[in-house]
């Protein structure tokens, strides 16, 4: 708790130029109120902590993940464990906001650690964020006129070059975005959230930050009446449902959502079956993999009782057929086939292709433990119930619900392949009995599965079935059959060509972000 009020630091009668219509002219105007940002991160992206065993989940830099390489499927299960995990805020802070703000009471000027720290900035991960904030910090809260004018020239420029419009159009929708951030104060606060949880209880905890945020300003004898969120990824699942569902959006004059795996996204399902994609085998790409589960025993260790990562596969609305099994000399099998993944992939157990193998949920026990088969069974009940009430339902929730102030932006790239459809290519195997046993035990949790079939004469076959590569354009995580979801529902949305994680540092993104809270913020009434 800091001894500094973060809330009192702007004087409603303090005077701030902007742009005017008038030539020559740049008249003086009290801020009208404040409009919070709060950034919502996406999976993976807010640090934990294990309240139990002291470690946990930050994401510093590179180095604050490199110790993940050598944790085993028990070690992660036991740390991720969603019961046992809460935020952890002291996540790094950068320093390098441009702006210095002053306790009205002290007089003392507010350390910047002390500041982003208390807005939240310690929940989310620096790593992938923290250039990000303080950008967006600093082009919302600057001061000299001078900055007006560039933030003008470079709007405008973006208005021409990415959205399209007319150099006439462009100055004057630059314009108005100008006077409207002259209009208002604009601070800049995070949200973490336990992303191991179902993401409807995130939101549950994104309501409370919203109004804690409101309040902290009202309290403070600001004007400060709704909020705006930006979210990435997964956290636009968490802030359409606090907004739609849960009836948040009172609280806020809109959303702008980046890389919104909004139907899912197939990738999910190739993790738990083979473990993290490493594309291109890039040294980043392997160092990822490595980090997040290299290994369908990894990996399944962890999301099988985790919701709110299993809320990102794909949902009803994604569509029939993404999973393909190929077999030489028979149809493609071809699924889900009535728009139900949950029957046909999630909880399918009597083929190999279904998504969570229950021996690989339980990584602590032994082939002797006693009761295995009993603990497996739990183990799969487990399971079901997850995906029967957490996910499905929050399928159910969500589908169509979008604010009604509503931006996003998607990657459309064929840079970024994602997976749209997952395909298992099947081939008959002509080893020796040694081979296949040796093939069997190294491929049944990477990207190769060897499995045994009996033919019309119930002789034994040998199948070795490997997993595509990803096939539709996207961001290497998103589909942009997914991500383009929402178009119709938003007022604006741009296709970019970006990376997932790093979404946001991607220099189009980033001014579609700035434009839109700008525009939102004009329906401030």
């Amino acid at each position: 708790m800091s001894q500094y009020d973060i809330y009192d630091i702007f004087d409603m009668a303090t005077s701030f130029m902007r742009p005017s219509a008038e030539n020559h002219v740049t008249p003086v105007i009290v801020h009208e109120g404040v409009i919070p940002i709060v950034f919502v991160p996406g999976v993976m992206g807010s640090n934990l902590k294990n309240t139990s065993q002291g470690e946990g989940w930050l994401v510093d830099d590179s180095a604050s993940l490199a110790n993940w390489i050598f944790k085993d499927a028990e070690q992660r299960k036991s740390i991720l464990n969603p019961s046992d995990t809460e935020v952890d805020p002291e996540g790094h802070v950068p320093q390098d906001i441009a702006r210095r703000y002053i306790d009205r009471v002290s007089g003392d000027t507010i350390p910047t650690d002390e500041l982003l720290r208390e807005r939240g900035w310690g929940e989310v991960a620096n790593m992938s964020y923290g250039d990000f904030l303080v950008w967006l910090e600093n082009q919302l809260n600057i001061e000299a006129s001078s900055a007006f004018s560039t933030l003008e020239s470079n709007l405008t420029r973006h208005y021409i070059g990415t959205r399209g419009l007319s150099e006439e159009q462009a100055q004057a929708r630059a314009k108005r975005n100008a006077q409207t951030l002259g209009r208002f104060n604009f601070p800049v606060h995070a949200c973490g959230y336990n992303w191991l949880q179902s993401n409807s209880d995130s939101a549950a905890e994104l309501a409370q930050r919203v109004d804690e945020i409101i309040a902290g300003y009202r309290q403070a004898r600001m004007t400060c009446r709704q909020a705006i969120l930006i979210t990435h990824s997964m956290g636009g699942l968490v802030a359409r449902y606090y907004s739609e569902v849960s009836g948040g959006n009172a609280n806020l004059l809109g959303i702008v959502h980046g890389v919104m795996p909004t139907t899912g996204a197939a990738v999910f399902y190739r993790r738990m079956k083979s473990g993290t994609e490493s594309q291109a085998f890039s040294p980043s790409s392997w160092a990822t993999s490595q980090v997040l589960g290299a290994s369908s025993r990894e990996m399944t260790a962890v999301l099988a009782q985790a919701p709110g990562p299993l809320q990102l596969v794909p949902t009803p609305e994604y569509g029939n057929g993404w999973l393909r099994i190929e077999k030489p000399g028979e149809s493609t099998l071809t699924l889900p086939t009535a728009n139900d993944p949950y029957t046909d992939i999630y909880l399918e157990r009597d083929h190999w292709w279904g998504m969570m193998d229950e021996t690989l949920a339980m990584p602590e026990l032994g082939l002797g433990a006693p009761d295995r088969q009993r603990e497996l069974h739990e183990a799969w009940e487990s399971y079901a119930k997850l995906v029967s009430h957490d996910v499905a339902k929050f399928h159910a929730d969500t589908q169509g619900k979008f604010h009604t102030n509503t931006y996003l932006f998607y990657s459309d790239s064929d840079a970024h392949p994602s997976y749209g459809t997952v395909t298992w290519h099947g081939r008959e195997a002509s080893y020796g009995s040694d081979t296949l046993m040796g093939a069997r035990m190294m491929d049944q949790y990477g990207e190769r599965r060897m499995i045994t079939e009996r033919d019309s004469r119930d002789r034994p076959r040998f199948y070795q079935y490997t997993i595509s590569d990803a096939d539709e354009p996207g961001d290497g995580t998103v589909p942009v059959r997914s991500g383009s979801t929402g178009t119709a529902q938003a007022r604006e949305s741009l296709a970019v060509a970006t990376e997932h994680e790093p979404a946001y540092n991607q220099e189009a993104a980033r001014w579609f972000t700035l434009a839109s809270l700008l525009e939102i913020a004009e329906q401030w009434e």
